[in-house]
């Protein structure tokens, strides 16, 4: 607390109006403070973006269903929701994993949590033809669109195939 003495302060409450001051104003003086409407205004205005950036992440997350099967759903769409960028990449993902994959091939979406609490998710064919050719269709999905893209994700995804 900044607090100025004076020499003429006394014992009790009966000092002179100029003997004690906080910050440059007496502690008996009553003081009108007026919020700044600016300040509201502000909050207000992230609030509204906050509110359209997540009816657009839950838009995105509908969307995703589409095309992908959502195995754990609390788990995927918390991983979704921390990461916010991804749902627009697999949207962008989904026409390149069934060109490369073909259309009759069901994508799961998983996000399981290491032993660390470390979590990535995964994009996942699940391949009932011979292990190699969902190695070449992985290879094609690679080339075609992957590896442009995958700087976007930050090591946060993973395109794989499943044996089924």
């Amino acid at each position: 607390m900044n607090a100025i003495y004076r020499q003429c302060q006394t014992s009790g409450n009966n000092w002179a109006p100029d003997a004690y001051t906080i910050h440059g104003v007496h502690p008996q003086v009553q003081q009108s403070v007026t919020p700044d409407a600016g300040i509201g205004l502000a909050i207000l205005e992230n609030l509204e973006k906050q509110m359209v950036s997540f009816a657009k992440q839950q838009a995105e997350v509908t969307a995703l269903r589409k095309y992908f099967v959502i195995d754990d759903s609390s788990s995927v769409e918390a991983f979704l929701g921390e990461h916010r960028t991804l749902p627009q990449i697999l949207l962008e993902a989904a026409g390149y994993l069934r060109a490369s994959f073909g259309y009759d091939v069901v994508f799961k979406l998983r996000a399981p949590v290491d032993e660390y609490g470390s979590s990535t998710l995964y994009a996942v064919a699940m391949w009932s033809g011979p292990v190699a050719e969902a190695r070449i269709a992985l290879e094609r999905f690679d080339a075609d669109w992957w590896l442009a893209h995958s700087r976007q994700a930050s090591g946060r995804l993973s395109f794989t195939y499943e044996l089924v």
